[in-house]
């Protein structure tokens, strides 16, 4: 919803004049009317009998200790059904006792806990000493005789309460039986010291408490005597009043240390059983207060409550003050006005409504200069980005999910013509294929969708690469087309390739007839010249079938002609292919397998082109007499197969170690005697072996040293073999008995590039 700041604003009337005037002048007569008149009615009443408050005490005396007593007797019940009590009380298990025993008398607050047996016999006792945590352990004293025990074990009572005397005074006991599977086998008795027990009887209360035993003898009380006890003697008559009475206290008045006491009397229930009688004593010293007295007290009460109310009012009337202040600025900041502020802390509710509408203020300004800067950053992008598009050498095309074509630079307008051109030449086809793997990223947003594709156009070869555009939430919102001209290219290559089938013919038909015509002749020398001939075209075959491959590396084509290959098969394979040129030169070759039933995922013609390259290059720099290895030395750590090609040969100087990948070198190397080796090549063997066994995703490493021989390294990753079995070479073919051992010079002389 849009806001128009200069529309009309409805008349405003403030909350002062409102609300908080009219609510002030009635509070302000009513406070101090009340105030008076309650301030009078009260000072009239204190001169009314305490006997109310006195005997409202009384009853919550009555009502705590009613409390205290189902407190003590469920403690009770808690010792006598703690697991494994009734069995220690049985058994007569002490240790075992005693801990189940202080833990309870811990979690109860108890002063004691006693167990006895069925006999009354205690088998362990509990007593506090003192304001001390311990507790004190006592066994093997006969409680028979006592009441307690007594009317639990021989009259049957399931619950008794009464007073004990000891050396830490006078305890109030509960006991209750304790049973296992239904048969009594002891009592468990919970105390709790006397002066205890008034403290949490007379609670909060201002009345003092004291309890009187049998006969009226005094126990315990709260009231600090100063002199002799004897002034809390219970009259007997008082005492059988309050034994007697029947929903009525008692009331007395005494002397006791020369102050003036009202008590009440009271029966001490603890339980079913009456213990004695229990008092309420309270000072009887309320003053007089005067009529005079009456009314200033009224005066001063509604002087106060006036006051309040102003306060109040004064309070009120700044909050209101405030308020004001944060609404002028949030019309401010509604009006355009972006550098209104209120200014305020955040000490109150207002003060934290401004801060938050000072920063909601502060963080719109940051984000709407930032939205300026931006946009004029954008524009600038998008100048710089339209004259860069404009001259890509490169024809590019953008379009939307439905295909209709947003973007087209001059260049794609040159090489289509037109957008009817783009239609007509199912270029668009290319944009409806989004597989559900996109390839791999082009620039950030886009990603390619499948290969390059080559387009005939009017007699002139497009190469056209589809990619997605992808948005921040990885969701495509576009395609983009790029074209470019490979005519030449094209026609260079078929050009290419022609000249090789040509040159390959040429060199084929001529060499075979040569060698034929020599065949005939019983001539030596002429035999010998069509064998030089023979071995010279084969040489300049291999480097017809070089250059081809020169040609035919790409990791789509090995891609499509990939397979799994049995590692065995492909070196014996490799091995049996070079074998008799390397008896034609005087060496040895070995096939040292250290681990069987290895697969590669690759191409086998061109893997075994690239390691007869490196067996090739064995036999040329080796010496007759020397010898040289193929290897499956096993598995590396990070899934690889480990191959290596090892020979005795002359090794490679320094200074050609750092360009034995060099495409088109070629090194001088010498025998240890100094004499240079030449071989017929073009020093791309190793360059195309390496390209193929990276384009497999492997690697490959030269170690070298001169005169001692070299080592060509090179891994390939590893894949499983195919349900049904692979082809291999019959034994009789690979000719593989007695060929496995390994070389006898030491592979530390070899040192790495």
């Amino acid at each position: 919803m849009s806001i128009n700041p200069q529309q009309k604003q409805p008349r405003f009337v403030s909350m002062r004049w409102r609300l908080i005037m009219p609510v002030f002048v009635i509070v302000l007569i009513v406070a101090s009317v009340g105030a008076y008149v309650l301030t009078d009615n009260v000072s009239s009443g204190l001169d009314i009998s305490q006997e109310n408050l006195l005997l409202q005490s009384s009853r919550a005396i009555i009502n705590r200790n009613a409390q205290l007593a189902t407190r003590h007797f469920r403690e009770a019940q808690r010792v006598a059904f703690t697991e494994g009590v009734p069995e220690a009380v049985s058994t007569e298990q002490n240790p075992r006792l005693e801990s189940l025993l202080e833990g309870l008398a811990r979690a109860g607050e108890l002063d004691s806990v006693i167990v006895t047996d069925a006999q009354g016999v205690e088998v362990m006792g509990l007593l506090r000493v003192g304001l001390a945590q311990d507790y004190a352990i006592s066994q093997g004293t006969s409680l028979a005789d006592d009441t307690l025990v007594r009317s639990i074990l021989q009259d049957g009572q399931t619950t008794a309460a009464g007073f004990v005397r000891t050396a830490e005074g006078i305890l109030l006991y509960t006991a209750v039986p304790i049973s296992q599977n239904d048969t009594p086998v002891g009592v468990a008795l919970v105390g709790q010291r006397l002066n205890r027990i008034l403290e949490e009887l007379k609670g909060s209360s201002i009345a003092d408490v004291t309890l009187y035993g049998a006969e009226g003898a005094l126990l315990q009380t709260t009231f600090n005597l100063e002199n002799s006890p004897e002034s809390l003697a219970l009259p007997p008559e008082i005492f059988d009043q309050a034994l007697t009475a029947q929903d009525q206290m008692p009331l007395q008045s005494l002397v006791i240390d020369g102050q003036n006491l009202q008590a009440t009397y009271q029966p001490f229930t603890y339980g079913a059983a009456t213990l004695g009688v229990i008092a309420a004593m309270m000072p009887d010293n309320v003053p007089a207060t005067t009529q005079v007295e009456r009314q200033l007290t009224g005066l001063v009460a509604s002087a106060l409550a006036a006051s309040v109310v102003v306060i109040v009012f004064v309070g009120a009337t700044l909050a209101v003050e405030r308020a004001n202040r944060v609404r002028k600025v949030a019309e401010a900041l509604a009006s355009g006005d972006r550098s209104a502020r209120t200014g305020l802390k955040a000490s109150d509710e207002i003060g934290a409504v401004g801060r938050a509408l000072d920063r909601y203020a502060d963080v719109s300004q940051q984000r709407e200069d930032a939205l300026h800067t931006t946009l004029r950053r954008q524009r600038r992008e998008y100048t710089h980005l339209m004259s860069v598009f404009e001259s890509l050498p490169d024809g590019v095309i953008v379009q939307d999910l439905d295909g209709r074509v947003v973007l087209m630079n001059e260049r794609a307008k040159t090489l289509l013509g037109s957008q009817r051109v783009f239609r007509s030449s199912n270029l668009h086809e290319l944009t409806a294929v989004v597989t559900d793997t996109l390839g791999a990223s082009i620039a950030p947003g886009l990603y390619a969708l499948g290969d390059p594709q080559r387009v005939d156009l009017d007699e002139r070869m497009l190469s056209a690469q589809a990619a997605a555009i992808l948005s921040m939430t990885r969701n495509r919102v576009g395609t983009v087309i790029v074209l470019r001209d490979i005519t030449e290219q094209v026609q260079r290559e078929r050009a290419q390739e022609a000249l090789l089938r040509q040159l390959e013919q040429s060199v084929q038909e001529p060499i075979a007839q040569i060698a034929q015509a020599g065949a005939q002749y019983d001539h030596q020398p002429v035999q010998a010249f069509a064998n030089q001939i023979a071995k010279h075209s084969v040489v300049l075959q291999k480097l017809i079938v070089e250059m081809r491959e020169l040609t035919d590396i790409n990791l789509r084509k090995l891609k499509q002609g990939q397979r799994p290959i049995l590692l065995d098969t492909l070196v014996w394979s490799v091995a049996n292919d070079w074998r008799q040129v390397a008896l034609a030169a005087n060496l040895n070759l070995q096939v040292i397998i250290e681990a069987h039933g290895l697969y590669v995922l690759g191409d086998e013609r061109r893997l075994r082109w690239a390691i007869g390259n490196l067996v090739d290059n064995a036999i040329k720099y080796t010496l007759p007499g020397g010898q040289f290895s193929l290897e499956i030395r096993g598995e590396t750590e990070d899934g690889f197969a480990d191959l290596r090609i090892r020979d005795t040969g002359v090794g490679i100087a320094k200074e050609d170690r750092e360009h034995i990948f060099t495409r088109f070198y070629r090194g001088n190397p010498v025998t240890p005697a100094g004499l240079a080796i030449r071989t017929p090549g073009m020093g791309q063997g190793l360059t195309v072996a390496k390209q193929i066994i990276e384009a497999h995703g492997g690697t490959i490493r030269v170690q070298t040293r001169l005169g001692v021989g070299t080592a060509v390294s090179f891994t390939l990753p590893l894949t499983s073999g195919e349900s049904m079995e692979l082809p291999r070479l019959p034994i009789e073919t690979a000719d593989m008995d007695g060929e496995t051992y390994r070389l006898d010079f030491d592979e530390q002389q070899h040192t790495e590039r």
